[in-house]
């Protein structure tokens, strides 16, 4: 039995890993299909991504307590050509361009804040993860929010050769969100694949994520799938692709009294991302990014559309 420590921090903000929040002044018609409201601004600086303390023992598995990644995102990590890059064209990317958070897809929660962890040994190929937080925050937030409650898991299979397959599930609970909305839970799933053919190698994921509150007032739900491959040119050079499409639903009307408060209009969702990777050594490796993604909005919004395009390039240095 060993323990085991976790510690990573953004110095600007760069991962959605700090405390800042990215917003601008959206319009009620860009407010119905997602984008914020607020005045601009970004109150990053050196925010920590995980922060954890845990013990290990290959019998027994490992268990974690402290700020980590959530079992969703691990999944989601399997079946993404980009390696969850944060850049927009991916279903994990924030829609961040600047101090700009219009065209956001992302459907959960990619750090975990006072969470506890349990990851099972592998056994015949197939491991499992729990995870739990009583006083749950998202992952901007630094206040314990003493009403809310996160549970999730996730199965991950490895038997087969090349072959890597993911099922996450997430169950977040939101009392008493706004003295009008009643309670809140938001459920999400994801299916997550991939599969090293050599030349070659695709990767694919579903995600699902349903909101719906106590009164009735909302019951909404955001469905993407996305497809990518990764190949290398040479042993240093590698290159990706991937897109997603997907759509939200509302049981809204979409009036912007109601739709700027809850930022779930009905809206048609896709994107696209090229990258592009180069190795100097074993340490140092070299990246350039580009992704584009929109939310259009339907119903009364259905001339509204949100987009977003980032460009990236960068260098990272494992110590």
């Amino acid at each position: 039995m060993s323990a085991s420590f976790g510690l990573e921090y953004d110095l600007i903000d760069i991962g959605s890993g700090g405390t800042g929040a990215n917003v601008d002044s959206a319009t009620a018609a860009d407010a119905a299909i997602g984008a914020s409201t607020g005045n601009s601004n970004s109150a990053g600086g050196f925010g920590a991504r995980q922060s954890w303390l845990g013990i290990r023992d290959n019998s027994l598995g490992e268990l974690r307590i402290g700020r980590q990644f959530s079992v969703m995102h691990a999944a989601y990590m399997n079946g993404a050509a980009g390696a969850g890059n944060n850049v927009a064209g991916a279903v994990y990317s924030s829609g961040t361009n600047g101090f700009v958070n219009s065209a956001a897809v992302r459907p959960y929660d990619v750090f975990i804040n006072r969470a506890i962890t349990y990851m099972a040994p592998t056994t015949a190929g197939v491991s499992i993860a729990l995870q739990t937080s009583s006083q749950y925050a998202s992952s901007a937030e630094t206040a314990a929010a003493t009403a809310n409650s996160f549970v999730g898991g996730s199965l991950t299979y490895t038997g087969v050769k090349n072959l890597t397959a993911s099922y996450a599930y997430a169950r977040v609970g939101i009392n008493g969100t706004a003295v009008t909305s009643g309670d809140a839970n938001t459920v999400t799933h994801i299916l997550a694949a991939n599969y090293n053919f050599g030349p070659v190698q695709p990767f694919a994921n579903w995600s699902q994520r349903s909101i719906e509150r106590s009164n009735g007032d909302n019951q909404a739900k955001t469905s993407a799938m996305e497809i990518g491959l990764r190949a290398p040119i040479t042993p240093t050079l590698g290159v990706w692709a991937s897109g997603f499409q997907g759509a939200r639903t509302s049981g809204l009307t979409n009036t912007a009294t109601t739709t700027t408060a809850l930022g779930s209009g009905s809206a048609d969702l896709k994107g696209y991302q090229i990258g592009a990777t180069y190795g100097f050594s074993k340490r140092t490796t070299a990246y350039a990014i580009y992704g584009n993604q929109e939310v259009k909005g339907k119903n009364a919004q259905t001339n509204t559309k949100i987009a977003t395009d980032h460009v990236a390039i960068g260098l990272r240095h494992t110590f």
